[in-house]
């Protein structure tokens, strides 16, 4: 730094004398500058300066890893490092393709096309496993770089994808479990030179990949052979709400080829459900003693209300049938009858204190809640079209948790995906259950069972829906696609459901199988199979004793290729 007066030609003694005394007082207010930097006001200066020299790289936390009921890994975050190239540092771009090549799984000539493109950054591969490298470093190639980075691996595939969901390439999860637990399961990011990076809370899901294997396998098969358009399956203990198996398939019309659907349907596609919703009639019904199983009630051909004619699926003269008929052979009008008795509000209470139009409490991105009209909106055929599972919007898992309910003696438990969060530190949380609460009297609960019972005989609508060596309670469903551009059905278009639980006398599994535009169209022909295919592996896999006093069966093609 220049002092003052050093360009000055000196003129006198008095003008030197100046010229000193202003250089001193220089030099003094320059010294306590200096001092006071030193001290607390040259903190800041100090800050900057480390900012211009020490950079601290934030270092994202491995992502937590997802684990089903039995400590199955099901997505996981492994190191991996993504190696960056600058072109212009590489002096032979062929040379160094040649030997990046095989260790990045690319053909040389790919990598010499983009080595020689002079773009001064290229990322040439973001997951490269450690080992290799470790290879990669050992070229000592000039302008190549890595980068530590961490790498979702699902060990099984696609098992159960629409239910876990994925992340973005920031790391984020954007669907399923991965973005509804995104601010556990992505851990707290630390900065290098702090040294403090912990990974992720650890997910235990209460889903059973060897069930959940299963389920995908039987639920695929059946869409495949009905050419549905996609299919549900749920699996669930109806006395802990715990969900077992959660599958979600869609089948391409022009391959015919079955994949996991881009979503999970079970709590996202909401549909009419059909005569499965009979059991909400049902229920009230024998609860406020206005039915028996054995009532009698005549039942006619066709039923006007209010302009519009009702019937049921199979033309039959005005006949005399009992409850536990009309529920088995699924008579629409023998529902709809019961539920003029019943009266509309009281439906309507039965409606929402199942759960109806309300959301499920699993917290899972995109779930329906479904569409239930209020009271005040009904129109006057309502009386004839809800009861028999029209006019409502529901999502398969709704239609379980009924099921599960009545399975549960009428005691409706929530349902749950998520056991418990393990902490880095290895602590385990169980998550607090929700309690359960009585919807249906445990007395016509018992009775409704019963009832349910012979739907999976000769003389119900699911006679396909039977499993060897036990007894087997539920309710089919088939039920016309609406169409929003006419405000009617699509002609032809039908979901087909099946919904049971088993040994019906004490439940142990729940279960649910819907299908979209099926054939042939009946929930009894397409969907019930399916739920017998699952059932016939999941009671032997947890242990549960056959009740119809069968012999063991033998095991399925599934529990052999499984490994039992």
């Amino acid at each position: 730094m220049r002092r003052p007066g050093r360009r000055r030609v000196p003129v006198g003694l008095r003008r030197l004398r100046l010229v000193r005394l202003l250089t001193v007082a220089g030099f003094l207010v320059v010294t306590l500058r200096v001092v006071q930097l030193q001290g607390s006001a040259g903190q800041p200066y100090r800050t900057l300066g480390q900012e211009e020299t020490v950079v601290q790289e934030v270092l994202p936390a491995p992502r937590g890893a997802i684990y089903d009921r039995q400590g199955q890994p099901l997505v996981l975050s492994v190191p991996v490092d993504e190696v960056v190239a600058d072109p212009e540092l590489l002096p032979d771009p062929a040379r160094a393709a040649g030997e990046l090549a095989p260790l990045l799984g690319e053909p040389p000539a790919t990598l010499t096309q983009e080595l020689s493109v002079r773009s001064g950054y290229l990322v040439l591969t973001q997951d490269l496993p450690a080992a290799d490298a470790s290879k990669v470093l050992a070229l000592d190639l000039p302008g190549v770089t890595l980068t530590p980075r961490e790498h979702l691996v699902a060990p099984n595939g696609d098992l159960a994808a629409p239910l876990l969901g994925g992340v973005n390439a920031a790391g984020v999860g954007v669907s399923g479990l991965e973005e509804e637990y995104q601010r556990i399961l992505a851990g707290r990011a630390g900065l290098e030179d702090q040294a403090v990076a912990p990974s992720g809370v650890v997910i235990p899901l209460t889903i059973d990949a060897g069930l959940q294997w299963v389920v995908e396998q039987d639920l695929a098969a059946g869409v495949a052979k009905a050419q549905a358009q996609n299919g549900i399956a749920i699996v669930e203990d109806p006395r802990t709400g715990a969900i077992l198996a959660m599958a979600s398939v869609v089948r391409d019309p022009t391959t015919g080829a079955v994949t996991p659907a881009p979503e999970n349907l079970a709590l996202t596609q909401v549909y009419e459900p059909g005569s499965v919703f009979k059991l909400v009639t049902f229920s009230a019904a024998l609860q406020d003693g206005i039915i028996t199983p054995d009532s009698v009630i005549q039942v006619p051909s066709v039923l006007p209300i209010d302009g519009a004619i009702f019937h049921d699926a199979w033309s039959h003269p005005a006949e005399p049938m009992t409850a536990s008929q009309i529920l088995a052979q699924s008579s629409n009008m023998g529902t709809i009858l019961i539920a003029e008795r019943l009266g509309v509000d009281r439906l309507a209470a039965q409606i929402s204190a199942l759960g109806f139009g309300h959301p499920t409490g699993l917290g899972f991105p995109g779930a329906s809640p479904g569409l239930v009209k209020p009271v005040s909106s009904w129109s006057p055929t309502a009386i004839g079209s809800t009861p028999i599972g029209q006019d409502t919007g529901v999502t398969a898992q709704q239609i379980l948790d009924l099921f599960s309910t009545v399975a549960n003696g009428g005691v409706a438990v929530p349902p749950r995906l998520v056991a418990a969060t393990v902490s880095p530190s290895g602590q385990f949380h169980p998550l607090a259950r929700q309690p359960g609460h009585r919807v249906i009297a445990a007395s016509a609960d018992a009775e409704l069972v019963q009832m349910m019972e012979s739907v999976a005989t000769p003389v119900g609508t699911a006679p396909a829906a039977a499993v060897p060596g036990y007894t087997v309670a539920g309710k089919t469903g088939t039920s016309q696609i609406p169409d929003p551009k006419t405000g009617g059905y699509t002609p032809g278009a039908y979901w087909g459901t099946f919904a049971g639980f088993a040994p019906a006398q004490d439940p142990a599994l729940a279960a649910v199988v819907v299908m979209t535009r099926p054939h042939p169209i009946y929930g009894g022909s397409v969907s019930a199979p399916v739920f017998s295919e699952i059932m016939r592996y999941a009671l032997p896999h947890y242990g549960i004793a056959p009740t119809g006093g069968g012999q063991p069966l033998p095991p399925t093609p599934q529990e052999v290729a499984s490994g039992g």
